[in-house]
């Protein structure tokens, strides 16, 4: 068994990641609870969209090259040529999206707060001060880029170890001290502290991949990686955008504390599906661009599928039995009310896994087309069923949307892929 262990990649990254999944979410409980506690539901919202503003800009701030960097880093890390090349035309796609989110961030910063965070309340100033974060932002994006493509899960597990501890402290002190606006200030301050501890725990071996003295103001690999900018900025901007007008639309339909338990669902959600989650940049698509036939595809699949899902219909079914302990744990009795959207957001997320394990081959091959079409196909189908179910059925329609959407997103990636499934021939 030990031998097998040694030997399999794909046990090693899960054996890893448990130990992140679970350290992460010990830390995540604390977070939650304290937020719950000092900001309350609403709070929560608001916390939401501000994450999500953050999540498109660690996409941005690289230009949405994140997948294409872990591709090559995979393909070329022991070619110290092409490395440098590609390193090269990060950096100056990273300036330039830098400085354009910068200038964007100060100039509209009362905009933005008005559209991010309502125009009740006046967050500008956190606005401000994530235009001065983004050179961390993106260099933290570079790095987890490098270290998925080195495949480097041991210093992935302790850098992201080390910041959600830190993160975590300065979350509950910042919103103990001052209530929500604290705890966005904390929330906009954790990419510098994860930089802190890439610069602390990075592996030697990691950080000489990237040679700052080789870099040039070139982009030769410009062609490569802006297929990839491409698609992902296009998904990661609408799946944002779509978080926050249905926070707003629960908002206004049903309530402020609903959007707040949506949110609450969301991260509880993201927490339990870290497990499977950090495989997919740091397993799945380096994997699947060494693949070079169907049948070669379908073996990975397979071997995915045989040792992940029985391991996660584990997880989920405890996670349904246990839901009202962990909202208690998580949150509070005041969030009790948000335990019927957990058995449509468990089963949605078990129908996303199976179909993001075989859609991440339009990411390793570069099909932009196919990727494309399928992430904003899933994204408008979720936002028109979240409208429709929403008269119905409240906030457990969102949820309900999200499966519907779901089911109708793997059955148009498995057409898609179809001639993967039976035939055996080269993928390009």
């Amino acid at each position: 068994m030990l031998g097998f262990k040694n030997n399999n990649l794909l046990v090693k990254v899960t054996s890893a990641n448990t130990l992140l999944v679970a350290a992460r979410t010990l830390f995540s409980i604390i977070t939650q609870k304290a937020l719950a506690i000092l900001v309350g539901a609403e709070g929560i919202s608001v916390i939401g969209n501000l994450r999500n503003i953050l999540s498109f800009l660690e996409n941005f701030t690289i230009i949405g090259v994140s997948n294409g960097l872990i591709k090559y880093v995979s393909q070329y890390k022991n070619d110290k040529e092409n490395l440098s090349k590609l390193f090269s035309t990060i950096f100056v796609f990273s300036v330039f999206a830098c400085i354009i989110s910068f200038i964007i961030l100060l100039v509209y910063s009362n905009a933005i707060s008005d559209f991010i965070f309502g125009v009740e309340n006046d967050f500008s100033f956190i606005i401000q001060i994530l235009a001065f974060i983004l050179p961390f932002i993106a260099i933290n994006s570079v790095l987890n880029a490098l270290v998925n493509g080195l495949s480097d899960y041991k210093g992935f597990t302790k850098v992201i170890l080390l910041t959600s501890i830190l993160g975590s402290i300065i979350v509950v002190t910042c919103a103990y001290q001052n209530g929500l606006f604290g705890g966005l200030l904390a929330i906009t301050l954790i990419p510098f502290i994860q930089f802190i501890s890439y610069l602390m725990l990075l592996s030697k071996s990691s950080w000489h991949q990237i040679k700052v003295k080789d870099l040039k103001w070139k982009i030769p690999f410009k062609k490569q990686l802006l297929s990839y900018s491409f698609m992902s900025l296009i998904v990661i901007l609408f799946i944002n955008l779509i978080d926050i007008l249905l926070r707003d639309l629960i908002e206004n339909k049903v309530s402020l504390a609903e959007a707040g338990y949506w949110t609450a669902m969301n991260s509880i959600s993201k927490n339990y599906m870290q497990f499977s989650a950090a495989l997919f940049p740091l397993y799945i698509l380096p994997q699947y661009a060494k693949i070079k036939d169907t049948l070669g595809y379908r073996k990975e699949v397979s071997k995915i599928y045989k040792m992940l899902l029985p391991l996660l219909i584990l997880g989920l079914l405890g996670i349904y039995f246990a839901r009202e302990f962990i909202i208690r744990v998580l949150y509070s009795e005041d969030f009790l009310s948000m335990a019927p959207l957990f058995k449509w957001q468990l089963v949605g997320d078990f129908v996303k896994f199976i179909a993001i394990v075989l859609a991440y081959q339009f990411l390793a091959k570069k099909q932009v087309f196919n990727f494309i079409f399928t992430e904003l196909l899933s994204v408008g189908l979720f936002y028109v069923f979240s409208v429709y179910f929403l008269n119905d059925f409240g906030t457990e329609g969102v949820v309900m949307a999200n499966l519907l959407r779901y089911i109708v997103y793997l059955i148009v990636v498995c057409f898609i892929l179809r001639h993967n499934f039976f035939s055996n021939k080269e993928i390009n």
